[in-house]
């Protein structure tokens, strides 16, 4: 019996250290963060919610709205990271599909970058301007991977190229 009431403090002591651990990373992560500001106009349909960075990573939230004189399905979210000195850092694209008319679709982007301090959203349909982003972002990121994972990233470029409409 003895052994049994051991064994079930144990047991207690163990799950409340382990929620205390989950809180105290979860607070610890989550209060590194701090805003950061649009450098751009927002298009009408697009609602930031919360736009947050650390000193490495970041996140932006928000919601858009497609609507039926502006359908935004198969379209891009494109979202570029700027430092405080608006040197541009980094993009992001988004695939717009499935939206629903007229309702608020949810949407998130997560980024790893250093010290970003703005931020700037716009909506793209697939054109030519997109496929020079995209040589432009190989051309920019050449140097970080080696020359044996170049045919790999191409092919997976080409294989997103040709599953979007």
């Amino acid at each position: 019996m003895d052994r049994l009431k051991t064994l079930r403090k144990y047991l207690i002591w163990l799950i409340a250290f382990y929620l205390f651990a989950m809180i105290i990373s979860y607070i610890g992560l989550n209060s590194r963060y701090s805003n950061i500001e649009n450098s751009g106009e927002i298009p009408g349909n697009v609602k930031i919610d919360l736009a947050q960075a650390t000193l490495v990573n970041g996140r932006i939230f928000g919601k858009i709205t497609s609507t039926e004189s502006e359908n935004l399905n198969g379209k891009y979210l494109k979202v570029d990271i700027f430092s405080q000195s608006n040197d541009l850092i980094g993009t992001k694209y988004l695939k717009l599909d499935n939206l629903k008319l007229n309702e608020p679709n949810k949407f998130a982007v997560y980024f790893s970058a250093k010290n970003i301090k703005k931020y700037s959203i716009d909506i793209l349909d697939y054109s030519e301007e997109l496929i020079k982003e995209e040589s432009r972002v190989k051309e920019m990121y050449k140097k970080i991977f080696r020359d044996q994972d170049m045919p790999i990233w191409l092919i997976i470029l080409l294989v997103i190229y040709a599953l979007s409409p």
